[in-house]
Order: C-alpha cells, then structure tokens, then sequence
C-alpha cells in the first residue's frame, strides 16, 4: 500500500515589534495592567481616524526582502467584518486584494517553500476566561497590535519540515 502524501501550507502571524500600534498610536508593551494600551482609535470611536504606522511597513518590507519576494508598489487595506468580544470595532483592517508581500520563497535544505504572501493586519483583543467565577473578561491592550500574516503554497511535505520553516522563518 502506498503512503499517503502529505501536502501542508501554513498561515503564520507574526507579531511586529513596533513601538505602536498599526493604526493607532498607543504603544505595544507586553504585560501592562489590561485595558491601559488603548485608543479611541483601537475602540472604533466615531469621528477617530486611523494613521498608518510606517515602522510596520518597513519592517514587512524588509521580511519581503528576506523572503525573496516582489515588494509590491500598490498596497491596499480593507475592512473584514467580524463580530468577536474582542473586537470592539467590529471589523479589522487587513489586506486583501493588495498585499504589501507576494510571490517570495524560503529555502529549507534546498527546497524552495514558496511564499504566496505576506500582508499587514491588526490583531484582536485578549479574552480571558475564569473558570472559577464562570465568566469572561476582556484585555484590549493587543487589539490593534501590528501583524504580518506569512501564507505559504502548499509545498511543505512533512512535519520535519514544517519545523525546520518555521524555525528559519522565526
């Protein structure tokens, strides 16, 4: 009997160290007292606008550099409704149609993993479950943060090099 192929592609988020947000400018220090990072703009106020943090953009550009990639010169965001506890907005802003990072690859001993994109997003909230009291809280300080979500073809064959992808790609 043959062995089943495997074929795995992944979706990888990965958190840009910035010193703010990526449409606010509240900072992104990790561990703070919940709910003390936050911004009108983080909240989806009426009448906030938000402002595009720049040192996200060059860090993705840079990763694109670092991937092989085309840097693309036309770059859109857009607005992708959920509706999540963790979401006051309702909505985060993310790439769709126009991502900053496309058609890159990473090499893993000799194998080129294709890389379909890479696009800016803003992160969620936190929920935090207690189980003792039966209820859940919210921690808005990450909603906002920026994050450039990697997404791979399907050209990883196995575990192992699963593994080694994203150990190269961290």
């Amino acid at each position: 009997m043959n062995q089943p192929i495997v074929t795995i592609g992944l979706e990888v988020h990965v958190q840009l160290n910035t010193l703010s947000k990526l449409f606010s400018p509240s900072p992104t220090l990790f561990g703070q007292t919940p709910n003390t990072m936050v911004s009108e703009i983080d909240l989806g106020l009426p009448g906030t606008l938000p402002v595009l943090n720049k040192e996200a953009v060059v860090k993705a550009i840079l990763l694109g550099i670092s991937l092989n990639a085309k840097v693309n010169e036309l770059s859109t965001f857009a607005r992708k409704n959920y509706f999540y506890p963790d979401l006051p907005k309702s909505y985060q802003i993310t790439q769709d149609a126009f991502p900053v990072i496309s058609d890159g690859f990473l090499s893993i001993d000799g194998r080129k993993i294709r890389i379909e994109r890479a696009h800016l997003e803003e992160d969620a909230g936190k929920s935090i479950h207690n189980s003792g009291n039966n209820n859940t809280l919210i921690d808005l300080n990450r909603a906002g943060h920026p994050l450039l979500e990697v997404v791979t073809k399907p050209d990883i064959e196995s575990t192992q090099e699963a593994i080694k992808y994203l150990k190269k790609l961290h």
